[in-house]
């Protein structure tokens, strides 16, 4: 027997999240059903920003005071790795059970397993078919792995965020947000690090002199970088593995991390069944998060778009599902969403990027220079800048920072942008804690 819902949404992450939420908030009747194959919950909070960010807490004390030695700081902060891991574990342990009994209600029921299209109306679970009016696909990305020899050899972020012991010798394949990321916990923690990259610099998706700072601050850490370096084998000897580059050079670790970025997570879907269609990216959708076939949806990171349209970012994800739940047929519209990466120092940005301003008439930069403030200099923040794009009305249309702080400061420019605050909103509707940020920004949007 086939068992009908009003929605089936596949994957228990952001996206679920938002739509349940907002069904509830409007106080609705319709059912639901979740599927999830893996932790309840999503990539998020099991093995991504959730418990990185947790990990992050202890890494910036512990680089802060690196930064405060000889400037009031006798002897820096270390890192316990196996205490602090055991806390990590035993602080997110009961999350997927937990947000899998949040889900649970009269009108939304959960299944664990494998979804599966029989047609572009049903579904199956394990041994059980179901149905919906809205099929909603969100079930996110997975870890790329690279297509070389020795891939069985690599680990990649999920094995890290669970890592009981820390290795000695840490080699990252890839520079992006990941790499970046955990590299600067591992170091932290007292791990060797290495970064191989194929292109000529990191975290292209930032404004690339900011970018520069942050590798700057990795390398007197004692990170290595290798750019322009493509990998094409990793082997091991004994406990040694080695991971040589088509450029020739070869470089030995204890721990390879392949962090060549994600990719749709929609292999065992069965998506053929359907009719559904996907490119390299991910599902392809129109502005209503519609895909080719009637009554089949798709949000978060598994949709296939570009980084101009949304980032592929929990916050999007959950706006996304919620979207889904809206009862008239208006298009998709994203707010201003602002993006960072949890390096240290820090990178963040919101709107239009500071590279495309540079080289548009229609705008203009204002660069500030942030490490005179005492907030920054308290913490030895040398390096911190802020830089602002606006338009020909003097109105703040995209920010770029560098800083200790920086993704914190720039949700501050996120909802100058979003409510479309002039300077003087800023100044006469506000008065700011002192001495942050905020009360240096009516000063830099005037």
């Amino acid at each position: 027997m086939t068992q009908k819902f009003d929605y089936i949404v596949l994957g228990s992450g952001p996206a679920a999240y938002g739509l349940v939420t907002a069904l509830k908030e409007a106080h609705s009747s319709q059912t639901v059903l979740i599927v999830d194959n893996d932790l309840f919950g999503g990539t998020c909070p099991n093995y991504g920003c959730e418990p990185k960010i947790f990990l992050e807490g202890a890494v910036r004390s512990v680089l802060i005071s690196q930064q405060l030695q000889q400037r009031g700081i006798q002897t820096a902060a270390k890192i316990d790795w196996p205490a602090l891991m055991a806390t990590k574990k035993a602080t997110f342990a009961p999350y997927p059970a937990n947000a899998q009994a949040a889900f649970d209600s009269e009108t939304v029921s959960t299944r664990q397993g494998t979804a599966s299209f029989i047609d572009a109306h049903t579904v199956a679970v394990n041994d059980e078919q179901f149905t919906a009016d809205k099929i909603v696909i969100a079930t996110g990305v997975t870890a790329n792995q690279l297509p070389i020899s020795g891939k069985e050899l690599t680990h990649n972020s999920n094995d890290v965020l669970d890592l009981a012991e820390l290795p000695q010798r840490v080699l990252f394949i890839g520079g992006g947000y990941v790499s970046m990321e955990l590299a600067t916990v591992l170091s932290a923690a007292g791990a060797s690090v290495e970064i191989v990259e194929h292109a000529p610099h990191a975290l292209g998706a930032f404004y690339q002199p900011h970018v520069n700072v942050v590798v700057k601050q990795m390398q007197a850490r004692g990170i290595k970088f290798h750019f322009g370096q493509s990998v094409n084998a990793v082997t091991q000897t004994g406990t040694d593995f080695s991971v040589t580059t088509a450029e020739g050079d070869s470089y030995t670790a204890d721990y390879v991390i392949d962090a060549t970025g994600r990719r749709p997570n929609i292999d065992q879907l069965n998506l053929a069944a359907a009719g559904v269609e996907t490119n390299r990216q991910g599902i392809i959708v129109d502005d209503h998060l519609a895909t080719n076939v009637a009554g089949i949806y798709a949000a978060g990171d598994v949709v296939a778009k570009s980084p101009a349209v949304a980032p592929k970012l929990t916050p999007v994800a959950q706006f996304e599902g919620a979207y889904l739940t809206a009862t008239d047929d208006e298009p998709i519209h994203y707010p201003v969403t602002g993006t960072g990466s949890f390096t240290f120092p820090q990178v963040a940005q919101v709107g239009v990027p500071v590279a495309e301003a540079t080289a548009d008439s229609r705008y203009h930069l204002k660069k500030m220079g942030l490490s005179p403030d005492f907030a920054y200099a308290g913490t030895n923040d040398q390096d911190a800048e802020l830089i602002g794009v606006f338009d020909h009305d003097q109105r703040l249309v995209g920010a770029a920072e560098v800083s200790q702080t920086a993704t914190d400061d720039m949700n501050q420019l996120v909802s100058v942008i979003g409510l479309g605050l002039t300077a003087k909103d800023f100044q006469q509707k506000q008065i700011l804690i002192f001495p942050t940020l905020g009360t240096k920004l009516k000063e830099f949007l005037a």
